[in-house]
């Protein structure tokens, strides 16, 4: 009786892991060390049922088996709980997940990674898994540094590091921000695509703040702002005027701002273009 009492569970539980359908997809194959990993997991429900996902006894709903190019398994540096889902009959769903919130994975290399997915009945041993995606992660070589301090709070350092990259194919310009004091690396991402031939300008202002400013495109120059805690303040666009160049001025209150440049809305840019293209299709003969 215990036999067959165990037999039907076994097939219950292979019957419902062949209805749940789980893939992960690196959501870029090449990484900096340090810049957030994030992999895009989806999840469908072939069960003939609502699906609820959610943690039970101990068992995280889903979990991350990440391994580097040896084969050996990354234990996690932080345990964290996602939260819970449900999911309709004959739905699917995708969720994005960063990985090194939980794995160390600064070291240059290459990783794998695959999702396990379990039901509140299924225990740490269960579950439905996916194929393993795969994803590298190169050091970054800075081509600019400087640190500042942190206003209010003494001792405190920041770096800034700005970084040229163009592992995922067009040049990306990155910043980097560190707690000197602390040696925690705070923020490391792309600001955008930078056309090399142009050198990026860069100051900070009576705040400590981090000015970029740079060649994105053809006439297009991107200014960013960044933060002593490694956040996007502020992304302004600009084109030069005539034969001159923006650049960037500090003013003697320690504020910088960019000159011989004009002020690019994208959005108002789109509109005209838009309004541009609805006049050409006007019928011959019409007249405003």
């Amino acid at each position: 009786m215990r036999l067959l009492i165990f037999l039907t569970s076994l097939l219950i539980s292979h019957s419902l892991i062949a209805q749940i359908s789980v893939g992960v997809k690196a959501n870029n194959k090449q990484y900096l060390s340090y810049e957030p990993i994030h992999v895009t997991v989806t999840i469908a429900n072939q069960t003939g049922n609502p699906l609820t996902l959610r943690n039970h006894a101990g068992n995280n709903w889903i979990e991350f088996v990440v391994r580097n190019q040896s084969g050996r398994v990354i234990n996690k540096v932080k345990e964290l709980s996602y939260k819970g889902t449900t999911i309709p009959t004959a739905e699917r769903i995708k969720s994005s997940f960063v990985l090194n919130n939980s794995y160390d994975l600064a070291q240059p290399g290459n990783y794998s990674v695959y999702a396990v997915v379990r039901t509140p009945k299924q225990g740490h041993s269960e579950g439905s898994r996916s194929a393993a995606t795969y994803f590298t992660v190169n050091r970054g070589v800075p081509s600019w540094r400087t640190k500042v301090g942190v206003p209010g709070v003494a001792g405190d350092e920041r770096e800034y590091r700005i970084l040229n990259y163009s592992g995922s194919g067009s040049p990306q310009i990155y910043v980097q921000v560190e707690d000197v004091k602390r040696g925690h690396i705070l923020a490391t991402y792309s600001m955008g695509g930078i056309l090399a031939f142009r050198k990026a300008l860069k100051a900070t202002d009576r705040s400590n703040n981090l000015h970029v400013l740079f060649l994105t495109t053809p006439g297009l120059y991107c200014h960013t702002i960044v933060n002593i805690s490694g956040k996007t303040t502020k992304r302004n666009y600009y084109k030069g005027i005539g034969s001159t160049h923006p650049v960037l001025l500090t003013h003697e209150d320690g504020g910088v701002s960019v000159i011989n440049a004009a002020f690019f809305d994208p959005a108002k840019e789109m509109e005209e273009k838009e309004k541009f293209h609805k006049l050409s299709e006007m019928p011959e003969g019409f007249k405003q």
